[in-house]
Protein backbone atom coordinates (compact mmCIF):
# COMPACT_ATOMS: atom_id res chain seq x y z
CA UNK A 1 0.00 0.00 0.00
CA UNK A 2 1.50 3.11 -0.94
CA UNK A 3 2.32 6.23 2.20
CA UNK A 4 -0.21 8.54 0.35
CA UNK A 5 -3.45 5.31 0.49
CA UNK A 6 -2.15 5.09 4.23
CA UNK A 7 -2.10 8.48 4.79
CA UNK A 8 -5.23 9.41 3.32
CA UNK A 9 -6.73 5.78 5.32
CA UNK A 10 -5.54 7.45 8.55
CA UNK A 11 -7.00 10.92 8.21
CA UNK A 12 -10.22 9.11 7.05
CA UNK A 13 -10.21 7.55 10.21
CA UNK A 14 -9.54 10.41 12.24
CA UNK A 15 -12.13 12.23 10.58
CA UNK A 16 -14.98 9.31 11.20
CA UNK A 17 -13.98 9.54 14.61
CA UNK A 18 -14.04 13.18 14.80
CA UNK A 19 -10.69 13.22 16.45
CA UNK A 20 -9.12 14.89 12.89
CA UNK A 21 -7.58 18.55 13.19
CA UNK A 22 -7.88 21.09 11.38
CA UNK A 23 -4.59 20.21 10.04
CA UNK A 24 -6.30 16.90 9.03
CA UNK A 25 -9.51 17.84 7.84
CA UNK A 26 -7.30 20.34 5.01
CA UNK A 27 -5.01 17.51 4.14
CA UNK A 28 -7.79 15.00 3.73
CA UNK A 29 -9.45 17.90 1.64
CA UNK A 30 -6.53 18.25 -0.94
CA UNK A 31 -6.31 14.15 -0.85
CA UNK A 32 -10.21 14.48 -1.69
CA UNK A 33 -9.98 16.76 -4.47
CA UNK A 34 -7.17 15.14 -6.23
CA UNK A 35 -8.65 11.48 -5.92
CA UNK A 36 -12.42 11.46 -5.40
CA UNK A 37 -12.28 7.09 -5.22
CA UNK A 38 -11.06 8.11 -1.71
CA UNK A 39 -14.78 8.89 -0.77
CA UNK A 40 -15.55 5.62 -0.20
CA UNK A 41 -12.96 5.11 1.96
CA UNK A 42 -14.34 8.59 4.20
CA UNK A 43 -17.49 6.46 3.71
CA UNK A 44 -16.47 3.41 5.00
CA UNK A 45 -15.05 4.48 7.88
CA UNK A 46 -18.03 6.27 8.59
CA UNK A 47 -19.64 3.88 8.22
CA UNK A 48 -17.96 1.54 10.65
CA UNK A 49 -17.93 4.15 13.59
CA UNK A 50 -21.35 4.59 13.55
CA UNK A 51 -22.20 0.42 13.63
CA UNK A 52 -19.57 0.66 16.85
CA UNK A 53 -21.42 3.77 18.25
CA UNK A 54 -24.80 1.52 17.75
CA UNK A 55 -24.04 -1.26 19.16
CA UNK A 56 -23.59 0.06 22.87
CA UNK A 57 -26.16 0.95 24.80
CA UNK A 58 -26.13 4.65 26.18
CA UNK A 59 -24.74 5.30 29.59
CA UNK A 60 -26.54 7.78 31.62
CA UNK A 61 -24.19 10.27 33.54
CA UNK A 62 -24.66 13.13 35.32
CA UNK A 63 -23.88 16.45 33.36
CA UNK A 64 -21.44 17.20 36.16
CA UNK A 65 -19.64 13.77 35.40
CA UNK A 66 -20.28 14.81 31.87
CA UNK A 67 -18.48 17.93 32.05
CA UNK A 68 -15.49 16.78 33.90
CA UNK A 69 -15.36 14.00 31.06
CA UNK A 70 -15.14 16.97 28.26
CA UNK A 71 -12.84 18.52 30.15
CA UNK A 72 -10.32 15.66 30.42
CA UNK A 73 -10.50 14.95 26.96
CA UNK A 74 -10.02 18.32 25.73
CA UNK A 75 -7.03 18.45 28.00
CA UNK A 76 -5.42 15.29 26.69
CA UNK A 77 -5.57 16.89 23.10
CA UNK A 78 -7.81 13.37 21.49
CA UNK A 79 -6.22 11.09 24.00
CA UNK A 80 -5.52 7.61 22.26
CA UNK A 81 -6.90 9.25 18.90
CA UNK A 82 -4.09 11.64 19.30
CA UNK A 83 -1.22 9.36 20.09
CA UNK A 84 -2.02 7.30 17.05
CA UNK A 85 -2.10 10.96 15.26
CA UNK A 86 1.21 11.78 16.47
CA UNK A 87 2.86 7.95 15.84
CA UNK A 88 1.41 8.00 12.47
CA UNK A 89 2.65 11.26 11.23
CA UNK A 90 6.21 10.02 12.71
CA UNK A 91 6.44 7.25 9.90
Amino acid sequence: MSDEKERAELLAALHAAGAASEEDEQELQALLDADPSLQGVVRDFQDSIAALASSFEPLETSSKTLGQIQKKIAREKGGLLGTLRRWFSKS
